[in-house]
Parts: structure tokens; sequence; C-alpha cells
């Protein structure tokens, strides 16, 4: 897919351009540390909401229902060719080699052949995704009259400004005709009027992401709270927007005073406990920070053991899989009984970490993993265990013995099993996760609308 994005990008850019009202203009980066697509210009989008409420007084604010779980693979190449052009030549040769239906079929082998959404995080994502959104803006112009002059769109969240006679339903319904063309739909949800006569509220990124910490160390503990307070009072006025997350990598940023770290410390792991989309990065920020002077080791500890079994319990194996990852990176020991729940997850990743934590001998007690162990057969390759079936048995991490005759008789885990493939690498550490830069840039595109950056 990435392949065969890059190699068609000037056809996808002179698609892309034809947008008018687009303040995600993605170009390809080819150095740098940052991601391979560039993101949002939210500075465009702020000025130009400006620029729409001085000459409009209101403007209606939307965005797409799921809107990267609802694209349809096939409208991939109607976005590229046009959905009539498709639809009239699906059958012929030269349809079938266009790009535009590789990149069709490339998504759907991806997900196992499923036709309905683009998976969420990757760059190829944000570009088949924008591909989408202009043919949905160019059909839109056709209803909703000087849309190029009153609209502003990043990603799938659209501004619009309204005459003074105009009525919300009378644009969303050109906009919902729109859509319906590539089988998406309006979120009724996020769907609100704004501006002249209607309450004002703040755009919380703005706060985050100009907030400054105090250089006096006896003043930064009153800063931490108010930053802390205001980023909680945010994320409740704005529920569908991930603004605890980016509170707390603008939070880790901060030019702490080692007297204040472990005031900090303690407001991220409430903010991990308040939203589970702060676990992955205060985790992994703060198991590579650890030996930062005035870190308080015991509460991080004592948080690690009291969630555990409380995320196990509840089935949430990601946020599981973190807090084993955190456990390691920090040599904590855990109780078997800890983790009696969490050997219960049909979840390859929680295992291995768990096997990992095993082999470094930081299980205290005897801890049953016969429930992992039984997937390593010709039936457990086959199911979503397979990876710790595989690698277990590679690696010989099980505490009992486990034959290897399923892997090397196997069709096709044969060959890799020769070749000495391994997925599992012990050696991997946690990473720094924030700079004092880190604000120099823009949240992503896929931050604000919710998903992990």
């Amino acid at each position: 897919m990435a392949d065969l994005i890059a190699t068609n990008w000037d056809a996808i850019r002179r698609r892309l351009e034809r947008s008018t009202i687009t303040e995600f203009d993605p170009q390809i980066v080819l150095k740098g540390p940052g991601r391979a697509v560039t993101g949002v210009n939210f500075d465009g989008v702020a000025r130009r909401r400006a620029e729409i409420l001085g000459s409009y007084g209101r403007y209606v604010k939307t965005d797409v229902a799921r809107f990267y779980p609802s694209i349809y693979t096939h409208a991939i190449p109607w976005a590229i060719l046009g959905k009539e052009h498709v639809k009239g030549h699906h059958h012929d040769a030269a349809f079938k080699k266009s790009f535009a239906n590789l990149l069709d079929k490339a998504v759907g082998a991806g997900q196992e052949g499923q036709t309905i959404g683009i998976p969420i995080g990757p760059d190829t994502s944000r570009i088949l995704s924008e591909l989408v959104a202009v043919e949905v803006e160019t059909i839109a112009r056709g209803h909703i009259p000087d849309l190029n002059e009153r609209a502003v769109r990043y990603v799938d969240d659209m501004l619009i400004g309204l005459r003074d006679t105009e009525t919300p339903s009378a644009v969303l319904s050109g906009l919902s005709v729109a859509l319906y063309e590539y089988e998406l739909e309006l979120n009724a949800e996020k769907t609100v009027t704004l501006g002249f006569g209607c309450p004002h509220a703040p755009e919380w990124i703005h706060y985050v992401r100009t907030f400054n910490l105090g250089a006096k160390p006896e003043r930064q503990r009153e800063d931490l709270d108010s930053f802390f307070e205001q980023a909680f009072h945010l994320a409740d006025a704005n529920p569908r927007e991930n603004v605890l997350l980016f509170a707390a990598k603008r939070a880790a940023s901060f030019d702490v005073h080692t007297t204040n770290t472990a005031h900090l410390v303690r407001w991220l792991l409430y903010s991990a406990r308040r939203s589970p989309s702060c676990l992955s990065f205060v985790a992994e920020h703060l198991a590579a920070t650890q030996a930062t002077v005035g870190m308080p080791k015991g509460e991080i500890e004592a948080y690690i053991l009291q969630q555990l079994p409380l995320k196990a319990d509840a089935g949430h194996t990601d946020e599981v899989a973190w807090l084993l990852f955190w456990a390691r990176e920090i040599s904590l020991t855990l109780p078997a009984a800890t983790l009696a729940k969490v050997t219960s997850l049909r979840s390859s990743v929680v295992a291995m970490l768990v096997l990992d934590l095993l082999q470094r001998g930081r299980v205290q007690g005897q801890l049953d993993v016969a429930a992992w162990q039984r997937a390593a057969s010709v039936d457990g390759l086959r199911s979503e265990l397979w990876l710790v079936a595989y690698e277990a048995t590679k690696k010989g991490w099980w505490p009992a013995a486990q034959q290897t005759d399923f892997l090397t008789g196997h069709e096709f885990f044969a060959d890799i099993y020769a070749a000495d493939v391994e997925f599992y690498d012990p050696t991997k550490t946690a990473r720094k996760k924030v700079k004092p830069t880190f604000l120099q840039g823009v949240p992503s595109a896929s931050m604000l609308a919710g998903y992990p950056d």
C-alpha cells in the first residue's frame, strides 16, 4: 500500500490539490524524526474560523460519523478515477491493473478481505481518507452555494458559514447528499451551530499548547495544579477529543524542578486513571525517565499493582500490556496473585510480556500459564494466540516441556522457524516520548480525532 502511494504520488497529489477548503495538505516527508506525512495546519483552521465568524457571524460545525471505520474500500478508486467511470469499467483489464484498483485490493488484503473501513493510525490511511474527503467536498460544492468562500475542512471535520437567513439544516442537507454518494453519514452528536446567538466556548487546543510553567520552583506546583485542573475541565467539555493525551504530552515537556517531579508524576498517574488513552504514553515516558531525581517509585509501583488486576478483569488487553511493559522496564516484581486474571486473557502480546517477566525472575510465586501453552498446537496456530504459540516455543519460554513438531512440520510456520524468525525482541526498551520542543509543531489529525498518535 505504501509502495503504491509512493510510486503514484504525483497522480494522487493532483487529485488532492483540487480541494479549495482543506487545511490538511499531506506531503511525504523524506527526512527527520517525525511522521512520514505532514499534518493539519491548525493555525490555518483557526484563521479561517475567525474569517468565517467575521464574514457570516455563525457557522455550523460537523464531521463524519466513524470516518475511518466507515470508508468503503471500493470508494478509493472512485475517489481517484471517478465513481461513474469505475462503475462503467470495473470489468475492464485496464481498470483492474490501475493503481487505484490495486490500492483498493491492498487495503482489503491488509484486513482479511474486509471492504468496510480503513486502518486507523498508518500514514497511508491519512492519504486515502483525504482522497475520499476531497471527492465529498467536490460533490458538496454543487449543493452548497459559495462553499469555497465560507468553509474550512480538516480531515473529516468541517466548518461552514451560515448566511443570515440560512438554517443549519439547509447546509447540512447538501453535505449529507455528498456524503451519501460515498456511503458516509454526518455525525449528529458532534454537529453544532456556533457564533452569534450561540454560547461561545474557548478552543481547548490553544490553552494546552500555549501554557507556560513558571521558572520558580516554589510556584511550579500551583502552576501544575492549574494546568491539569483546566485540562480536566476542557476534557469534560470536549469528551470526543483527546484532550488529556495532548495535555499529558505537553506537561511531560515542562522543565520541572526536581522538587516538583513527584507532583507532576502524580498528575500524570491520575490522567492515566481518568483516560485510558493516556496510559501508553504515561507508561513509556515514565519508564524511560525512571532515573529522574525525585521520581516517586513507590507510588508508581503501587499504581501498576493496583491497576493490573482491574484492567485484566475488565478484559482491557491493551492497557494490561502497557502495565506489564511498564513493570518490566522498572524491574518490578509482580506477585502471581496479581497476574491470576491476566493469564485468562487471549492476547499474544500480554502472554509474551508475562512469559518475559517469568524469564527475568520478576514473578513471585507459582503462575499457571497452561491456558496459553495449550495454544502451542496446529489448532492454536489458527487462533488469535498464534504468535505466542510460535514465539514462546521458538524461544523455549514455556515453563513445561513443549514439543516443536507442530511448527517444524507445519506447511507455513516450518519455513519461518527454519529461518530463525522471531517477532518479540526482549532487548527493546522504553523510549523517552517527549522533548522540550514538543509544541514547536501541532498535534496530528489522528490525535485530535481521538486516536493515538
